[in-house]
């Protein structure tokens, strides 16, 4: 229970309580019959203090209920600004964040495109060495010529174009 509800609960049965006194009283001075004015005002004046008292008492809570009230609500609005600045806040932190992840990622497909073309020049490198060092070695002695490489294959070549008997 807030400070202020209390103050309102303690306001209201103090309130309850006088106003019953002053019930009482009201009661009394029906059914009294005074025999002059004198007497009269003797027995209204103490129910009039009591009413002027009440009054004010109900006065100076309500004040006091309106400054509590207006403190209470300054520190809401107070409590309200802070969390709707660290909201900003993190959301400019999140956004900055997203940001450098995105230029992160773009440098990264960069690295990718480069590190894939520098792998396949690398390949191409050492796959030309090995072939130039491990290519059989030129003999100036041999030599082919086409013409009589065709000549010996030519007969082997036209008996494997022949159509076969025993189909």
């Amino acid at each position: 229970m807030s400070k202020t509800e209390t103050l309102r609960l303690s306001a209201a049965v103090s309130s309850a309580q006088r106003l019953e006194q002053l019930s009482g009283q009201i009661e009394q001075l029906r059914q009294s019959k005074h025999q002059s004015v004198e007497e009269l005002a003797a027995a209204l004046e103490p129910l009039a203090q009591a009413m002027a008292a009440l009054s004010d008492e109900t006065k100076t809570t309500l004040a006091e209920i309106q400054q509590r009230t207006r403190e209470q609500g300054d520190r809401f609005t107070g409590q309200m600004n802070e969390a709707t600045r660290a909201w900003n806040q993190a959301t400019e932190r999140a956004e900055k964040a997203a940001s450098t992840l995105l230029c992160a990622e773009r440098r990264l497909a960069w690295s990718h495109y480069v590190l894939a073309g520098v792998t396949g020049l690398v390949t191409a490198a050492l796959v030309s060495v090995f072939w130039l060092w491990v290519a059989p070695p030129k003999s100036p002695e041999v030599v082919l010529d086409p013409k009589a490489v065709a000549e010996v294959l030519k007969p082997a070549v036209i008996e494997a174009l022949k159509p076969s008997r025993r189909r």
